[in-house]
């Protein structure tokens, strides 16, 4: 047996063969039938089969993958006479990422990839054109990388949303930041820090991170979560510092909620409930998914936090007794453009026509929202979409319609440490290159009203 075809052997039968099968078939998952990316990883029944590292490896790769699919497209396009049918395009995709980003061997890239469409009699006929592509790939992709640019990773209708938005400038940084990995972000609990943000003496119970303003707790992996100093004891949770901003704010303009009645809709996957559990408020945590609501119900009882648990549709839903909350919280159900860092595939998933259908049922939500605050209450509107008809829009839309609320303006407001923030109408608009030196933030819109 020549060395050629005894590592090409060794290749196929390394574990990390199961991760790019993983990888290659989540990503042809997410771009054919839409699924969310975690959920086409996760479902697989090989994925519970594969070590901890393969599992990091595969979701390594696909996440690669939706974050520089634009100039992996650019650089594969020479070499495809025509476009690969799904599966063997999500390979050769997942092959070039590896060789391209990962600085994986490029031998080890096109073995792998090969072997995989080799697997399948459907597939099988595409090997040698695998073989070709991505061996050249590994010869000229350097050269070829050096011609793109990070903008092509952009879609093309969100390039020309966001330039419109916000600018050339914010075009860019934006499109910089989709090409890095994001840090990890946690909130902690009350107490856990000093006033300064600083961790208190004593024993460990968080672990080693930056304190950003706010409070919000950041390290520069995830790596094993539940294995961090402070899990076990509820110290904190998960949360990106954009998601802790709509509460932060709520307290800042408010005070103190310790008693205060507060609704959160759309509460899953539950930070915010978390948030307003810890400041004291009696929180009712409103959610149509049972099964997000139990994610929900988990951390609760983690961290020796106490919220109802309310299952509802947020449009029909009223309490019993007609009771208004002081506090209503409202983070609507958006195309999560801004969530791009961490979620790569929405910018594949989405369209403008996404943007419109959930435009009209986020005014829906706001109208339903506005029914629960009762007179001198103050409601919070949210979304994590970097798209101006989820944001500025909706509020323009609202105040027109319900002339009993007034919109609080957030100038002033130092929170998070940008004050380019605070737009001119006093809404609180965060773009991803906030704090970049610090690794970025989501994007995210956030207004806040009170009630005549």
């Amino acid at each position: 047996m020549n060395n050629k075809t005894t590592r090409e052997k060794n290749t196929r039968n390394t574990p990390q063969h199961g991760a790019r099968y993983v990888a290659a078939h989540a990503v042809r998952d997410v771009l054919t039938n839409g699924t969310p990316l975690d959920m086409a990883i996760s479902t697989q029944a090989l994925f519970a089969q594969l070590e901890r590292r393969d599992r990091a490896f595969a979701r390594l790769i696909t996440a690669t993958v939706f974050r520089r699919m634009g100039q992996i497209d650019k650089i594969l396009a020479p070499f495809l006479k025509k476009t690969p049918p799904d599966l063997a395009l999500a390979v050769l995709r997942c092959g070039a990422a590896q060789i391209l980003f990962l600085q994986t061997p490029p031998y080890a890239a096109v073995n792998g990839s090969v072997a995989l469409l080799r697997r399948s009699k459907k597939t099988a006929h595409m090997a040698g054109m695998a073989n070709a592509v991505l061996r050249r790939v590994g010869e000229q992709g350097a050269e070829l990388l050096a011609q793109t640019q990070t903008l092509d990773n952009i879609p093309a209708w969100l390039r020309t949303s966001w330039q419109d938005a916000y600018g050339d400038a914010a075009l860019q940084a934006i499109a910089d930041m989709l090409a890095q990995e994001p840090p990890l972000d946690l909130t902690t609990k009350p107490g856990i820090t000093g006033p300064g943000g600083e961790v208190l003496p004593g024993e460990k119970v968080l672990p080693d991170g930056e304190i950003l303003p706010g409070g919000t707790v950041r390290l520069d992996k995830a790596g094993n979560i539940q294995a961090l100093p402070g899990y076990e004891d509820g110290n904190w949770w998960v949360q990106d510092i954009s998601a802790a901003l709509p509460v932060r704010v709520l307290i800042d303009l408010v005070g103190d909620i310790k008693g205060k009645r507060v609704l959160d809709m759309c509460a899953a996957p539950g930070g915010k409930t978390l948030q307003l559990a810890a400041a004291g408020a009696h929180v009712t945590a409103l959610d149509k998914n049972p099964e997000r609501l139990e994610r929900v119900r988990e951390n609760l009882n983690r961290t020796s936090l106490s919220a109802e648990i309310v299952v509802g549709d947020a449009l029909k839903w009223r309490e019993a007794d007609d009771k208004s909350f002081d506090c209503v919280v409202l983070d609507a159900p958006c195309t999560a453009t801004g969530t791009f860092r961490r979620r790569p595939d929405v910018l594949h998933t989405k369209t403008p026509q996404n943007v419109e259908s959930l435009a009209r049922l986020q005014e829906k939500m706001l109208t339903a929202a506005a029914r629960h605050v009762r007179p001198g209450g103050t409601l919070i509107y949210c979304t994590c979409s970097l798209q101006p008809q989820e944001g500025e829009d909706q509020i323009d839309k609202f105040q027109q319609k319900r002339t009993d609320f007034r919109l609080n303006s957030l100038l002033g407001t130092n929170i998070l440490g940008v004050p380019e923030a605070v737009t001119k109408t006093g809404a609180m608009r965060v773009l991803p290159h906030f704090l970049r030196e610090k690794g970025g933030m989501d994007g995210f819109f956030i207004a806040a009203f009170t009630r005549h």
